[in-house]
């Protein structure tokens, strides 16, 4: 009873701040929870508002362009993620390995960021151009490399655009990367050094578990990233995903649907496509945060002692 009236007594003192929260939570109702209610109950519906029950899903699931879009979605993400992270990872050890200039080699990581995407694709259209004269294939020929068609290919397609993300988007990671960096007590490489660890055990032993939460951080947003894969397919293509349906991902599955004038707008197949993957993103990231969770670092630190051992 006591700690009703306390806490009663704080409300009745401090009701004003409350105040505040309120535009964040209505904000949040507004713009995330009701669509999601809203786009939930239009899976159900046809165009007229009508309950169909599970038509939508049912037209979805066996929809040859929809397998193609889910197929090519994971295929890029996981391409993404198993060059991305390791690179980004590789340049953020390396700059903050530097003595002079770190500035400078983060400004020309974070440049390509500042391009926009339409930008990016007319350089990369230019330098994977499939004709001889192209400035990849101009160089692959110098090798005794015959010319490859790269984004006009059903077959380099997904990877071409790979590529130009990877260059686009490294950056990002790198700054973040090199920011987690920063706090890893120097100590603790010195003691390493004493006791005969090389630079590879040092990383191991030492960065990756002292980086962790930035690790997670990095691992879980790349992959919600390349799951929402879009602007970059969508100005390569448009709502085609072309060239044949190589380019067609989740994201631009629900576009064509419900936005594209090209084709029969149908917002339940929309919806049910975006519901897919709103679960598909949700089942990964509680996936990846229930492994990475149960990981201890303190583990990893109480085995420095024995890099000596090793390096020896």
């Amino acid at each position: 009873m006591g700690q009703w009236k306390y806490t009663m007594k704080v409300l009745r003192r401090e009701w004003t701040w409350y105040l505040f929260i309120l535009v964040p939570i209505a904000g949040t109702v507004m713009f995330n929870f009701y669509p999601l209610v809203r786009t939930l109950l239009m899976s159900f519906q046809n165009n007229s508002g009508k309950m169909i029950g599970s038509v939508n899903y049912n037209i979805m699931l066996k929809d040859d362009l929809f397998r193609a879009g889910f197929t090519n979605t994971i295929y890029m993400g996981i391409l993404t993620l198993l060059t991305n992270l390791p690179l980004a990872f590789l340049l953020a050890v390396m700059i903050n390995g530097v003595r002079w200039w770190k500035s400078v080699f983060k400004v020309v990581y974070l440049l390509p960021m500042i391009m926009s995407m339409v930008s990016t694709v007319m350089i990369f259209k230019f330098i994977f151009n499939p004709e001889p004269a192209g400035v990849l294939n101009y160089f692959l020929g110098m090798l005794g490399i015959k010319p490859q068609l790269w984004l006009a290919s059903t077959r380099m397609s997904r990877e071409s655009v790979v590529i130009m993300s990877l260059w686009k988007s490294l950056g990002y990671n790198v700054i973040l990367f090199f920011a987690g960096l920063q706090s890893v007590p120097s100590e603790l490489y010195e003691a390493a050094t004493i006791d005969g660890a090389n630079e590879g055990q040092r990383v191991w032993y030492i960065t990756l578990p002292c980086i962790r939460n930035t690790l997670i951080f990095v691992y879980v947003t790349t992959c919600i990233n390349v799951l929402k894969r879009f602007s970059d397919v969508f100005a390569l293509s448009r709502e085609y995903g072309l060239p044949g349906t190589s380019l067609m991902t989740i994201m631009l599955y629900i576009y064509r649907y419900s936005f594209a004038t090209m084709f029969a707008q149908n917002y339940g197949i929309a919806s049910a496509a975006s519901m897919t993957l709103f679960a598909l993103i949700m089942a990964i990231t509680a996936l990846n945060l229930f492994t990475t969770e149960r990981n201890d670092t303190r583990l990893k630190v109480r085995r420095i002692g024995r890099i000596g051992r090793k390096g020896r």
